[in-house]
């Protein structure tokens, strides 16, 4: 991963999942989305990973807010759903297999004293076999969690190169 400047890093977007699992590759897909609409502004950072690593709490200390992004197989009215997320901190145990959104805020809380406003959008995938590319109601699902993202972004973080001209 590069050095940023995180000091500068208002609110990241951070997407996760595998996206050679079609449907999994959400967070990715909609990772690509937000980073064409802002412009890579210097405030905002957006991050695609695999999954969750524990590595990047030092670096997300600095944030402001944080949006995890991620894949569901549960049936979620709308296709999508956004959920505030506070930290938790239960031990060790989590340090295994898959990292948890309230888990990283509860390492930041824990470590540092503090932790950003944090947001949970899931979406509803339908297959989660080993291929890739969405399927087309993922996509579809996930242009409008996109959407509502950038758009969130834009009211929240008042960036004039802020468009979502390339959804149209």
């Amino acid at each position: 991963m590069d050095a940023i400047d995180t000091s500068r890093s208002d609110c990241w977007v951070i997407g996760y999942g595998n996206f050679l699992r079609q449907d999994d590759g959400i967070g990715s897909y909609i990772i690509g989305r937000v980073e064409k609409a802002i412009k890579h502004k210097k405030t905002i950072r957006t991050l695609a990973l695999h999954q969750l690593d524990i590595v990047l709490v030092e670096e997300l200390q600095h944030a402001r807010a944080i949006i995890f992004v991620d894949a569901t197989m549960d049936v979620v009215d709308n296709g999508w759903k956004r959920v505030k997320i506070a930290p938790e901190f239960r031990g060790v145990y989590h340090v295994t297999h898959r990292l948890d959104p309230s888990f990283f805020l509860g390492l930041i809380h824990s470590l540092y004293e503090k932790y950003p406003e944090t947001w949970l959008v899931t979406v509803q995938g339908d297959n989660f076999e080993f291929r890739e590319g969405l399927t087309v109601q993922a996509e579809q699902r996930a242009c409008r969690a996109a959407s509502e993202i950038i758009d969130f972004l834009g009211r929240h973080y008042d960036h004039p190169q802020i468009t979502d001209n390339h959804l149209t």
